[in-house]
């Protein structure tokens, strides 16, 4: 899916962040899609090593933790990916595309959906270009 968009960047969003850690994590993927990770929503240098922003970190809800790390990046259009649907902010719900956690991206309804969010955030940044 992702082929066909040659500029997308991804961020990973997860507890293995945390455990196992975002590089041993990137390991366990294709060298073809690791190369495409930009960072993690949750990394030391941003989060620090204090036990207690470990803690507030990982009572963050999902939707919290990705739409501060969009604040922070600041990208011109994204898209997430997420099982975990609970406390998603409403004005980040038009960039996420649920899945299941037992399912994921296998399921036909999920891959149609990210394709044409795919799509629309290539529209939208090509309307830019001069």
């Amino acid at each position: 899916m992702l082929q066909p968009h040659p500029a997308v960047a991804l961020v990973l969003s997860s507890t293995w962040c945390i455990r196992p850690g975002y590089s041993a994590t990137l390991k366990r993927l294709p060298a073809t899609l690791s190369a495409r990770f930009i960072g993690g929503t949750y990394h030391k240098r941003v989060h620090g090593v204090d036990p207690w922003n470990l803690t507030m970190f990982r009572t963050t809800p999902r939707g919290v933790q990705v739409q501060e790390d969009a604040q922070r990046r600041k990208p011109q259009q994204w898209i997430a990916l997420d099982d975990d649907l609970e406390d998603w902010p409403d004005s980040c719900r038009q960039n996420l595309v649920a899945c299941e956690g037992t399912t994921g991206l296998s399921n036909p309804e999920v891959q149609h959906e990210l394709r044409e969010k795919l799509r629309s955030c290539h529209v939208a940044l090509s309307a830019r270009t001069p």
